[in-house]
């Protein structure tokens, strides 16, 4: 296969894991490597050398640099500085994927440091279907019965959930129109919580699910980390491996 040259992966690194419980969850030991190196080596494996963007806070760059010269010391990265938000982290690695050759990256793809089992599978899925409609993210249905709460803390409807899938990365969308979008989106002043909120509120573009089965959790809490751990036993196992 040959590489994706056309596409930047902003991997937005810059969260403070205060929910995990002690320590950096990006640093924590996963199958060997620090968890964010997982979704990095995927995307090497799939984009061209120097397609990937690390927004990550200023007082913890030089770990991240040891860090993956270390454990993927061929896989050439850039890095930029985390803002107060994560609208202002994914921004700073917009512009600074902009400056590494003004045309060159056609598609922006981001996704979250803390989603360890990215596969090569699912990225060029979202990538396929960016190209096609604009936008794509990777999403899931919602298996689980959901139920709407009353103003006072009661249970209240049942919200039908065939319509619903929860949003996960990598989220990915045209370049220009996901930069032009950000500097509005930190310009607002608004809070985002993902990339296709941004895109729904400052540009005109419909996002495409794209599904997938096997699971992609972001770790928020310890126990996160052990069952990724399990994901990974699993999928070796299927592969045989």
């Amino acid at each position: 296969m040959n590489p994706v040259s056309d596409t930047a992966l902003i991997l937005a690194a810059g969260g403070a894991s205060t929910r995990f419980g002690g320590g950096s969850k990006l640093f924590a030991e996963l199958d060997g490597i620090p968890v964010f190196l997982h979704a990095v080596r995927t995307a090497a494996s799939v984009l061209a050398p120097g397609s990937i963007i690390l927004s990550v806070p200023a007082a913890g760059e030089a770990d991240f640099r040891a860090a993956a010269k270390t454990h993927l010391p061929d896989v050439q990265l850039h890095f930029t500085h985390g803002g107060a938000t994560r609208t202002l982290s994914v921004l700073n690695a917009l512009e600074a994927a902009a400056k590494l050759g003004e045309t060159r990256f056609k598609l922006a793809a981001v996704h979250d440091a803390g989603r360890p089992m990215l596969t090569p599978e699912l990225l060029l899925a979202c990538l396929d279907a960016a190209r096609i409609h604009g936008g794509a993210m990777a999403c899931r249905k919602v298996a689980e019965t959901v139920k709407r709460i009353t103003p006072d803390g009661f249970l209240g409807e049942t919200v039908p959930r065939d319509e619903l899938r929860t949003a996960e990365t990598p989220q990915v969308f045209r370049f220009d129109a996901l930069l032009d979008a950000y500097r509005r989106a930190a310009a607002s002043g608004e809070v985002f919580t993902d990339d296709a909120q941004v895109m729904e509120r400052f540009a005109p573009v419909r996002v495409f699910p794209v599904e997938h089965e096997f699971p992609n959790p972001k770790i928020t809490y310890r126990p996160d980390l052990e069952l990724c751990r399990t994901l990974l036993r699993l999928r070796r196992e299927e592969s045989g491996a």
